[in-house]
């Protein structure tokens, strides 16, 4: 009987290494055969740009996206193709015009600046507008992390707890605060603080991120510290409202001089210069 387990354990060890074996060279020849065809191209140069484009500059167009308001990370994917897109329609219509040869590549060539131009001017003007109306609003986020630790809290529940209430006060703000929270599980509070001043480079975010970390290092009292540093940020607020009203009476000078006194004085001197004009004919 173990005559007869140990001839079949043998046979079926024999066959294995024999399918394995036959299998092995199998393999190595589909790759030398793979290897020799003359069929095999290497990527084209168009392949290899896009590729590089994709990896390279993916992100920085989801950065740029998320920057100017833009939540959704899909988006950036479109951005280089609707930017080909609009050149191709663009020189289509140029090229089917009855225009001249000239008009047609001044067309084309004012088309290719508008459409390379444009779409990233729009979104850096949706950054700045966006980082200016968020800071605006930074007093208040103070006042709720504030009254936030004065419950108990500590700042990292305070910004958790705050990135889910705010959504219906300002999604911008909003998402600041989430991704300061989200940022915060994974690196610590001091690198998410200095993240969100980058993101928010204005001297509000900056003050408030270096009292926050101020009390990381030296554990003071931040409730009354948040309280303080939002109302100094309103009064720099109102200071800057009036400084703007005050600059408002000067530059209302040029257009009063230009579209109120040079008319009247055209309607004074006009009836006499008429005169004049019919004297000196008659």
């Amino acid at each position: 009987m173990l005559s007869l387990v140990a001839f079949v354990v043998f046979v079926g060890a024999a066959v294995y290494f024999v399918v394995d074996s036959y299998q092995r060279q199998k393999r190595t020849a589909r790759i030398e055969q793979y290897l020799k065809e003359d069929s095999y191209k290497a990527p084209s140069q168009v392949g290899l740009f896009l590729l590089r484009f994709g990896t390279k500059h993916r992100k920085e167009l989801e950065n740029k996206f998320l920057e100017a308001g833009f939540y959704n990370k899909e988006l950036a994917k479109f951005y280089f193709p609707m930017k080909l897109l609009a050149i191709a329609v663009l020189v289509s219509i140029a090229m089917v015009s009855e225009m001249e040869w000239q008009s047609q590549v001044l067309t084309v060539m004012l088309g290719l600046v508008a459409v390379i131009v444009v779409p990233d001017a729009i979104l850096d003007v949706k950054r700045k507008t966006l980082i200016s109306s968020t800071s605006s609003k930074l007093p208040y986020l103070l006042d709720m992390l504030s009254v936030c630790v004065q419950t108990g809290m500590t700042i990292e529940a305070s910004f958790d707890y705050l990135s889910k209430e705010l959504d219906a006060f300002d999604k911008d703000l909003c998402y600041q605060v989430k991704r300061t929270a989200e940022s915060s599980k994974i690196k610590g509070l001091e690198s998410a603080l200095n993240d969100l001043s980058e993101r928010l480079p204005t001297p509000e975010v900056r003050s408030f991120v270096l009292t926050v970390i101020q009390n990381l290092q030296y554990g003071t009292s931040i409730a009354k510290v948040l309280s303080d540093l939002a109302e100094d940020m309103r009064k720099i607020q109102l200071l800057t409202i009036e400084e703007k009203v005050g600059k408002l009476s000067s530059k209302m000078g040029v257009p009063l001089i230009l579209f109120i006194m040079f008319p009247i004085v055209v309607l004074i001197l006009a009836p006499a210069v008429i005169q004049m004009s019919a004297n000196i004919g008659g």
